[in-house]
């Protein structure tokens, strides 16, 4: 996901990413981080900014309170009533190579909204490009989210045990090799797989590994 969508906002001078819901008020750093759906930049800058809580000091989340169009990040330094904030932001940021970037506003259909922000160390981006960035953001968190409920609902689905049975299917093992491996017998893997390819509404056991596969369930 994370590679498709640098791939996208390379030609525009973008190195970086990162994608997560907008927080609406102050939240301690586990719920933070919960929030977070992908990125891509540098882990020091990552933890840096996590620890000392910058979320909500950061001009373009205060920017996102109030904006749902997409804007570049000197737009939010500029539009910042504390100009500490943007000076810290701002200054530390570049350290890491990220010193310009665009923001990407996501809707979402329960009201909650998120964003994808680019980020790089120089950017030239066109009408074009930010049109191209805007559906492919949005197109990326959707498809992100739809494959993580997706998983999840296929994971409340599968037995631990049936999980077992298509990861090693998974494997390339034959139902006798899974049966040794886990200690069952091989009438009872029949059983889990079975089992697994109807809750899946798979048609053969090849579509029931290619669904969990295709929802990571298997990795």
């Amino acid at each position: 996901m994370e590679r498709c969508l640098l791939n996208i906002a390379a030609p525009h001078g973008f190195s970086a990413l990162f994608a997560g819901f907008v927080p609406t008020e102050p939240a301690p750093p586990r719920e933070i981080k919960s929030r977070i759906l992908f990125q891509r930049l540098p882990s020091e800058w990552t933890s840096r900014y996590l620890d000392q809580g910058y979320v909500f000091r950061d001009p373009i989340v205060h920017r996102l309170q109030r904006d749902r169009t997409p804007f570049d990040w000197d737009d939010a330094y500029e539009s910042c009533p504390s100009k500490d904030d943007v000076e810290l932001i701002q200054g530390e940021a570049s350290e890491f190579g990220l010193r310009a970037g665009h923001v990407v506003p996501v809707s979402m259909l329960d009201g909650c909204f998120a964003a994808v922000s680019f980020g790089g160390s120089g950017a030239s981006i066109s009408p074009e490009g930010r049109a191209i960035l805007s559906f492919a953001a949005s197109y990326a968190v959707g498809n992100f989210l739809h494959y993580r409920d997706t998983r999840r609902r296929l994971l409340g689905q599968v037995t631990p045990r049936e999980f077992d049975c298509l990861l090693w299917a998974a494997e390339g093992k034959t139902d006798w090799e899974i049966s040794l491996i886990l200690g069952i017998s091989k009438s009872t893997v029949v059983k889990h797989l079975l089992s697994a390819r109807e809750k899946l509404g798979a048609v053969t056991k090849g579509h029931a590994i290619a669904i969990a596969l295709r929802s990571k369930l298997i990795r």
